[in-house]
C-alpha cells in the first residue's frame, strides 16, 4: 500500500507553510500523493478560514503545482467544508465535510470554548446531541466525499473532560450520526492531527467508534490533518495499526478519477 494524505492545510488558510513545502514534505515522508484542503471561506472566520479573495490564489498554485510535479507526485486540490459555510465546490477534486462551528461556538479551538459550547446548550448531552445531529447533515451533502474528524467535538477531553463518551446519550448520538453518513456512502478519516498538536493520544474517531462504524461495513482513508511540513505524513503507521485492529483491511484512496480501495 502506497501511504496518502487528502487532509493538510498551508498558508493559504491557518498553515503555516507554503504548498509546495507540503509536497516536497510528502515526497520526503514516502507518500504516493498528496492533497491540500482549502479551509472554506466562512464569514467572520478569516483566522482559519481562506478569505474569498484568495481562493482564486490558491486554485492558481495548486494548478501550477499539478503541472510541476506531473508525472512525477500527483497532488491534488481538496476542499475542507465546513457546515457554517456557503456550498461551493466546483474547482475542487474531492470535498472533506466537518463542522467547527456549532451555535456561534468555536468547537476545537481552545478548550475554554469547548466549555462554553456546552454551557451555552444546556449542558455535554445536548451538546453533544447538536453535534452529531449536525455532522449527521453532512449525509445530504452529495459533494462531500470524506466526513472530517468525525468526533471533533471531544478534542480537549482527554486533558479537560467534558463528555461521558461511554454514556448513553453520547453513543446514541454518534452512531446514529455514523449510520446516517455510512448509509450516504460517505468515507470516515482516521485524523491523527490531534495527536501531533498535543491534545489526543489516540486519532478521531475513536476506538469504540471506529469498531461500530466497521460493523457498519463503513469506509476509512487515513490523514495527519497537517498545519506543518513536519506533520504531513504523523502517525500513520499508529492510524493503520488501529485501523486494523478494528477489523479493517483496507482503506479508500483518491486516484483522480474517484476512489479506490486499498488493502491495509
Amino acid at each position: 500500500m502506497t501511504r496518502q494524505n487528502l487532509h493538510c492545510h498551508t498558508d493559504f488558510d491557518d498553515g503555516a507553510d507554503a504548498p509546495e513545502r507540503m509536497v516536497l514534505a510528502a515526497q520526503a515522508a514516502g507518500l504516493g500523493s498528496l492533497g491540500i484542503s482549502l479551509h472554506c471561506p466562512v464569514s467572520g472566520q478569516e483566522d482559519w478560514c481562506c478569505s474569498e479573495e484568495n481562493v482564486p490564489l490558491f486554485l492558481s498554485e495548486m494548478h501550477r503545482l499539478r503541472e510541476a510535479f506531473a508525472g512525477r507526485f500527483p497532488v491534488w486540490c481538496g476542499l475542507e467544508y465546513d457546515l457554517a459555510g456557503e456550498q461551493n465546490f466546483g474547482p475542487y477534486d474531492y470535498v472533506i465535510a466537518s463542522c467547527h462551528l456549532l451555535g456561534g461556538f468555536s468547537v476545537d479551538n481552545t478548550p475554554a470554548e469547548a466549555a462554553a459550547l456546552a454551557a451555552g446548550f444546556g449542558g455535554a448531552e445536548k451538546a453533544a446531541e447538536e453535534y452529531y445531529r449536525r455532522v449527521a447533515s453532512i449525509a445530504q451533502i452529495e459533494e462531500a466525499d470524506i466526513v472530517g474528524h468525525f468526533d471533533l467535538l471531544t478534542k480537549f477531553n482527554e486533558r479537560h473532560p467534558l463528555y461521558d463518551t461511554s454514556a448513553r446519550f453520547y453513543r446514541d448520538a454518534a452512531f446514529a450520526a455514523m449510520e446516517a453518513l455510512n448509509k450516504a456512502g460517505k468515507i470516515f478519516e482516521i485524523n491523527t492531527g490531534a495527536i501531533s498538536r498535543g491534545w489526543r493520544t489516540t486519532p478521531y474517531p475513536a476506538p469504540a467508534l471506529l469498531k461500530q462504524l466497521r460493523a457498519l461495513g463503513g469506509r476509512i482513508c487515513i490523514s495527519s490533518d497537517a498545519h506543518r511540513a513536519e506533520h504531513v505524513a504523523f502517525g500513520f503507521a499508529e492510524a493503520e495499526a488501529l485501523a486494523a485492529s478494528c477489523g479493517f483491511r483496507e482503506i479508500w484512496q483518491f486516484t483522480g478519477a474517484g476512489f479506490e480501495a486499498a488493502a491495509l
